[in-house]
């Protein structure tokens, strides 16, 4: 199911009209395209009064709901800035199974392609895009299938996303064996692709990125018969390009590049020449094919909510710095900051690759409730008390003490309203005495005594005294209902309250954290419905709220649940020296630099090493001939 934006196939967009205009919490508005699987409207969602795109799927068969539903949990679990986020998905009985996602001003490759090719720098970006998707989607074990330029969406700024997992292969995809070849099998399809997740392997995503490459650089689509790919044009400086193309469309998958970003770092070299002459200035149509901006998948599906100033001045950053001689100035003048750092170091690197992004840590706390199961309760009734007569709540209906949602609250008992229940006492039969148990209802009770005979012995003798329980009546007030021949019962529960912190961050594996965590500033604080469809759609967000969840069951849940989510800025550069690659990190507002050893100027080090050492022999001879 591909994701169809609001600017694709308008001249074929009909008004949803009558009384089917509204599907669950959306209001459908006009019908902006299909493909085989779905049709997309553009929609609002009701309650946020927020544009997105509702998917509707078109057939009832099991192949068409198993790849809707395969589309929709795949790309609400998996989380990447060129994937396109599902907001939310369900089945509605009237208009049958739906997924959302966010309203995008873009439209597929396929219509850009229909007006010619790309030239080199753009071709290369959307590459790069859909490469680094795919990188990520095959480090957790999916593998699209199904790559091809109606399944890619580019907006006007140059982002390009991938949508459409709808025949991926993944650990829980069904058996789509069955499924006719004509039904998914394209010009982009690798020859030895079956529709058997078993046999999936990465290399079939590497030939449908080189058909797709093949198709951007050259104009035309791949043959898709089997045979080899005709050269791309006439364009000599393509020369290099066509190889790397042709590598990743070999008839043999181990033929092909490992992955995707082995190919596309191979494609990036060979077009390095003609990027180099596509202009004679550092205008901004030369500094994009070295630079990239990646959206956060948080920007991208809850932009809305964070601290616009944060983003626009973390954005405007990183166009400052996407300028090759912008980061050759800004390492000169930290080379000159130090004795031991390696100068001019701006000068002496060759940048490779800017890429600029937003890192998010994300805090959680919930505060929990916890009630038990009322159980019954007795105690001796009041004479005024009588049995209630309304309807019982739920417990999780009772009004408790609000407190501060702050601290914690001590486990404390409270009565269920309504289940006041008074009945006669059992043990005196209503009448409010018992036999006495010390005197058995006798009023005495016997008690032995030593008396002295005449002779000098002694003796005990009997006597019977009066009961001091009963003081002589043989009954007592009964001690269940205090004498008041009735017994009141209740429902009773007990309650308490907790705080916890729940944290989880973005991706942080290679990153300078010390440094982003320095850095990271307020960008979002609110009490939050963490059962909310999209606050899930965002990969660490989704896992840090399921897991706040897991705490909950019937006897325990989320009375309220504050959001905090911090920002950093940090720019990566990709460069090489002395012909080895390295990578630096321009962390914050400040860009403060983190890097490898290629940083530090050894010469001078080992020069100051030698003079230390050789001051330490000079020392060692004086006091040597002193002594």
């Amino acid at each position: 199911m591909a994701n169809i934006p609001r600017t694709a196939a308008r001249a074929a967009a009909n008004t949803v009209g009558g009384a089917h205009n509204e599907l669950r919490n959306y209001r459908l508005l006009d019908r902006i395209g299909e493909d085989d699987l779905a049709t997309s409207y553009n929609a609002t969602h009701l309650t946020l009064d927020r544009p997105v795109v509702v998917h509707l799927l078109r057939h009832t068969d099991w192949v068409s709901v198993s790849r809707f539903q395969l589309a929709a949990k795949l790309a609400a679990r998996l989380s990447h800035p060129s994937l396109v986020p599902v907001l939310d998905a369900g089945h509605d009985e009237r208009s049958g199974y739906y997924l959302v996602t966010p309203s995008m001003e873009a439209q597929p490759l396929s219509a850009v392609l229909a007006n010619g090719r790309l030239d080199a720098v753009q071709a290369l970006s959307v590459a790069r895009q859909v490469g680094a998707a795919l990188d990520y989607l095959h480090g957790k074990g999916v593998v699209h299938r199904d790559i091809q330029p109606l399944n890619i969406l580019l907006t006007k700024e140059g982002l390009a996303y991938l949508t459409n997992l709808s025949f991926a292969a993944s650990p829980d995809t069904p058996d789509f064996s069955s499924v006719e070849e004509a039904d998914y099998l394209t010009v982009y399809s690798a020859p030895e692709l079956e529709l058997n997740a078993a046999e999936a392997a990465p290399a079939l995503d590497v030939y449908g990125l080189g058909g797709v490459i093949y198709h951007m650089l050259g104009g035309s689509p791949p043959p898709g018969d089997g045979s080899a790919a005709p050269p791309l044009g006439a364009d000599p400086m393509l020369s290099a390009a066509d190889r790397v193309v042709q590598r990743m469309m070999a008839a043999q998958p181990g033929a092909r590049y490992g992955s995707v970003g082995q190919a596309l770092g191979a494609l990036r070299q060979a077009l390095r020449a003609q990027i180099d002459r596509a202009t004679d200035d550092m205008e901004e149509s030369r500094w994009e094919t070295s630079a990239e901006w990646l959206e956060n998948p948080l920007e991208t599906v809850l932009g809305d909510v964070l601290d616009q100033e944060f983003t626009s001045r973390t954005r405007a950053r990183a166009d400052s710095l996407h300028r090759v001689d912008a980061v050759r100035r800004l390492l000169d003048r930290w080379s000159r900051k130090g004795r031991f750092r390696r100068a001019p170091l701006g000068q002496l690197i060759q940048p490779e690759q800017i890429t600029s992004f937003n890192i998010y840590y994300y805090d959680l706390r919930t505060y929990y409730e916890t009630r038990s199961a009322p159980a019954p309760r007795t105690r001796p009734a009041r004479p005024d008390e009588r049995s209630s007569m309304l309807p019982s709540i739920d417990v999780w209906d009772v009004d408790v003490p609000l407190g501060d949602e702050v601290n914690d609250v001590r486990e404390q008992e409270l009565s269920m309203p309504n289940s006041l229940r008074v009945i006669s006492c059992s043990e005196c039969g209503g009448q409010g005495k018992v036999v006495c148990k010390a005197c058995s209802g006798r009023g005495t009770v016997d008690r032995t005594r030593a008396v002295k005979n005449p002779d000098g012995s002694k003796q005990n003798e009997t006597i019977q005294e009066q009961c001091q329980n009963c003081h002589g009546y043989g009954r007592q007030t009964c001690p269940s209902c205090d004498g008041s021949g009735n017994i009141a019962e209740e429902q009773v529960f007990s309650w308490s309250r907790r705080a916890k912190l729940w944290q989880n961050t973005d991706d942080m594996d290679g990153l300078p954290k010390l440094a982003l965590e320095r850095r990271a500033e307020p960008v979002y604080s609110a009490v939050i419905n963490p059962y909310e469809g999209r606050w899930h759609s965002v990969a660490p967000l989704a896992e840090l709220i399921e897991a706040a969840v897991k705490a909950c069951d019937d006897h325990t849940h989320i009375r309220s649940a504050e959001l905090s989510i911090r920002g950093a800025t940090l720019t990566e550069v990709d460069y090489t020296l002395n012909d080895k690659s390295h990578r630096l990190t321009l962390v914050g507002n400040d860009n403060e630099i983190s890097g490898d050893w290629s940083l530090v100027n050894w010469e001078r080090i080992a020069l100051v090493a030698v003079g230390a050492v050789l001051a330490v022999v000079l020392v060692a001879l004086v006091v040597a001939n002193l002594l």
